[in-house]
């Protein structure tokens, strides 16, 4: 992935809490991709359950 590319992050989870929103969790906006990997770690060491959905913001 290219310098100075940003991403929209979606983290997803089972959980029955997060039914009424289709699985969402949150959402991140405009990172960068350290963040992102910082992020993934973070959450596969906190929440194993969520799965994170990363996209090239357009």
């Amino acid at each position: 992935m290219a310098n100075g590319e940003r991403f929209k992050i979606t983290a997803f989870s089972n959980d029955f809490q997060f039914h009424t929103t289709g699985g969402v969790v949150y959402q991140a906006v405009d990172a960068d991709q350290e963040h992102v990997d910082k992020l993934k770690a973070l959450e596969a060491e906190r929440n194993p359950s969520y799965w994170l959905k990363v996209e090239v913001q357009g």
